[in-house]
């Protein structure tokens, strides 16, 4: 009757570390070498060509390997030195998308609008009740345009401290223009996701790829 083996082989010896066979690194490639030659057949012997073939090719592998450590040590400094940079950004001003401004000591923050095309605004100021406190005009073109505003209420009276919003629509005779509304406010705090940089602005975070400008 057929005699079963007790192992068939493939396994891992017991005890012994695991090998991740995906990748072969110079050792692996140089211990293939050196067996090669040991079992080679003495009667035709491993061509000078193919010899210095498989030689240039472990050359290779040990300087590509050599250059990958040093691609990875190089992207990690450049990570860091980027981190730090940017922890300069905290207390900063920035512009990025929304409609917030604030009114400090009767200076109003900067309000601004990236428009697709030329055409009116038509900007309400809202107070942190929801009441329209002021409505006022501005001629945009295409691209950034400041739209920020003066500070002054509906009767004329100065704007009291606090955070307010604006309501903005704009049109060129009657067509609607795409825009986005940007405010300016400071980086409160910064923190990283998934390497990513993100700074909190209003109580809202931004990656710092969508800062439209650093005042």
């Amino acid at each position: 009757m057929p005699v079963t083996g007790i192992t068939d082989g493939f396994g891992p010896v017991l005890g012994a570390p695991v090998q991740d066979n995906a990748d072969i690194s110079k050792h692996d490639f140089m211990n293939l070498l050196v067996a090669q030659i040991r079992n080679q057949d003495p009667f035709s012997p491993m061509d000078n060509a193919e010899f210095t073939a498989q030689l240039t090719q472990f050359t290779m592998l040990e300087q590509l390997e050599v250059m990958n450590n040093r691609l990875e040590e190089n992207i990690i400094i450049g990570q860091s030195i980027n981190n730090t940079a940017l922890l300069a950004l905290v207390g900063r001003k920035v512009t990025v998308a929304g409609d917030k401004l604030w009114v400090d000591g009767a200076e109003v923050s900067e309000s601004s609008l990236n428009a697709s095309g030329s055409g009116t605004a038509r900007i309400e100021v809202i107070d942190e009740s929801g009441n329209v406190v002021a409505t006022y005009s501005r001629e945009v073109i295409a691209g950034l345009n400041d739209v920020t505003w003066d500070g002054q209420l509906a009767d004329d009276e100065s704007a009291p401290d606090g955070q307010y919003s604006l309501r903005v629509t704009l049109e060129d005779n009657g067509r609607a223009i795409d825009f986005v509304t940007l405010m300016t406010g400071s980086v409160t705090s910064l923190r990283y996701e998934n390497s990513l940089a993100m700074v909190e602005v209003a109580g809202q975070e931004f990656y710092v790829s969508e800062i439209y400008k650093v005042s």
